[in-house]
């Protein structure tokens, strides 16, 4: 689904040098998380929505669209403090985790440009970055149900 932009946002993303520059805010969910781990890619915090997103370096990756495939983005958080390495082992790789991706402007912080919520899978703890896969699970190409009667499975049947 897409969602409307503002035309600070559309006029960023069509200039080469913008004035302002759209930012990342991602917010990292898990069943063990009173409040969800927030985010944002740039040296100053950044409160949106009342909630406070902390400076942090990370990289995401967008995902992409490729035809026979799901889409797939990727995640690098900077663990220089350590915690959220700690977090990782202590849930034995975030299994369960949640990634919400949130595009704004820093003149509007409370205006959402885009959002994007994938889970998270192939966690790598580092001491130095956090990485890991983003993407939904591939439900379309899964078999409805565990077992298909054939005549070969269950000949009784037919």
């Amino acid at each position: 689904m897409s969602t409307r932009k503002s035309s600070r946002y559309r006029r960023a993303a069509q200039q080469l040098a913008p004035a302002e520059r759209p930012l990342v805010l991602l917010e990292l969910a898990h069943a063990l998380l009173p409040e969800p781990m927030c985010f944002v890619n740039d040296n100053q915090d950044v409160l949106s929505r009342g909630r406070l997103y902390l400076s942090s370096k990370f990289e995401f990756t967008w995902p992409d669209d490729q035809e026979g495939r799901t889409p797939a983005a990727a995640l690098s958080i900077g663990n220089i403090s350590g915690g959220v390495g700690a977090f990782f082992e202590r849930t034995h790789g975030g299994r369960g985790s949640v990634i919400t991706a949130l595009q704004i402007m820093r003149s509007a912080p409370d205006f959402i440009e885009d959002e994007l919520t994938l889970d998270l899978r192939n966690v790598e703890v580092t001491t130095k970055a956090v990485t890991g896969q983003l993407g939904y699970d591939d439900i379309l190409n899964k078999a409805a149900v565990a077992y298909t009667y054939r005549p070969e499975t269950a000949p009784g049947l037919f």
